[in-house]
C-alpha cells in the first residue's frame, strides 16, 4: 500500500466512525483503495484503536463516571455513572453478539453500487428525521428500552453504507433527542463496539498472517485518532446551533458521485 492509500483509508475511517457518514460504505464504494483484504483489515484495527482513544479522550468525564460507577456498583452503592454504564452495556450487547458472529461475512452483503445507494438513502433519512425531531431528551433521560433499542439498531451498520453513527443519530433525533445528546449517546454506545471490532479483526488476522507493527499502521492509528477527535469536536460545536443537514448532503453527494462514476465513468 502506498502512503496515500494508508492516509486516505485512515482519514475515511477516522471521520466515518464519528460523523454520520459511513466509513464502511465509503470504503465499499471505493473498492480499489487498499484492495488487499489483509492490508485493509490491518489498517482497520489501527484506525479503530486511534478512534477509540479519541472518543475516550473527548468523553473522559463519562468514561471516568462509568469507571467510578463500576466500583460503586460492586460495592452495592450505584450512582449516575453506574446507571450510565449499565445502559451502555445493555445497548451494546445485541450488536456485539450478532456482530461477533457475522462480522467476517458482512463485507460482501452489498457491492459498490449498493453501498452508494445506501449512503444516499441514509443521508435523506438523516435530513428528514433531523427536521422532524424535537429536542426534549438528553442522555440523563435514557431508559432501558431506549438504550436497548438504539443499541440494537447498530446491527444494521454491518451492511456497508449504513453508518452506525448515522442510524443511531437519525433514530434518536426522530425520538426527540437533542442533537448533542444524540451524538454523545451514539459515541458512548460505540466505544465497546469499536473495541470489540478491533479485537475480532485482530484475532482473525493473527490466524491468517504474521502481524508486524509497521510505521504505516502507527500513522493510520495517529491519523484516525486525530481526525476522529477533531471531527467529533467540530460536529458537536456545529450542531449546538445548527442542524445535521451538511452531513446529510455529504452522504448524498458522495453516494451520487460514486453512482455516476460506476454507470457513466
Amino acid at each position: 500500500m502506498t502512503f496515500l492509500e494508508v492516509l486516505v483509508v485512515a482519514l475515511i475511517q477516522g471521520l466515518g466512525e464519528v460523523l454520520p457518514l459511513g466509513a464502511a460504505g465509503s470504503l465499499a464504494a471505493l473498492p480499489r483503495l487498499a484492495a488487499a483484504p489483509e492490508g485493509r483489515a490491518a489498517l482497520s484495527v489501527a484506525a479503530h484503536a486511534g478512534t477509540l482513544l479519541a472518543l475516550m479522550a473527548y468523553f473522559w468525564r463519562d468514561v471516568l463516571a462509568m469507571s467510578v460507577g463500576l466500583w460503586r456498583l460492586a460495592k452495592g452503592k450505584p450512582d449516575y455513572g453506574s446507571h450510565l454504564l449499565l445502559h451502555v452495556l445493555a445497548g451494546t450487547i445485541p450488536a456485539a453478539v450478532i456482530g461477533w458472529m457475522v462480522l467476517d461475512r458482512s463485507h460482501g452483503l452489498v457491492g459498490q453500487s449498493g453501498a452508494a445507494i445506501i449512503l444516499v438513502i441514509g443521508g435523506v433519512l438523516l435530513w428528514g428525521c433531523d427536521k422532524l425531531g424535537v429536542t426534549v431528551r438528553r442522555v440523563e433521560h435514557i431508559t432501558w428500552l431506549g438504550a436497548i433499542g438504539l443499541g440494537a439498531l447498530q446491527i444494521l451498520s454491518l451492511i456497508p453504507g449504513v453508518s452506525r453513527t448515522g442510524i443511531t443519530i437519525t433514530v434518536a433525533r426522530l425520538l426527540g433527542w437533542e442533537r448533542q445528546s444524540a451524538i454523545r449517546l451514539s459515541m458512548l454506545l460505540a466505544m465497546p463496539l469499536i473495541l470489540g471490532h478491533g479485537i475480532k479483526t485482530f484475532w482473525s488476522l493473527a490466524h491468517q498472517t504474521q502481524l508486524v507493527l509497521s510505521s504505516d499502521l502507527l500513522m493510520a492509528m495517529a491519523t484516525a485518532g486525530l481526525t476522529s477527535f477533531l471531527g467529533l469536536a467540530g460536529m458537536m460545536a456545529w450542531v449546538a446551533r445548527n442542524t445535521f443537514a451538511p452531513f446529510a448532503v455529504v452522504r448524498i453527494g458522495f453516494g451520487l458521485a460514486v453512482l455516476v462514476l460506476v454507470y457513466f465513468g
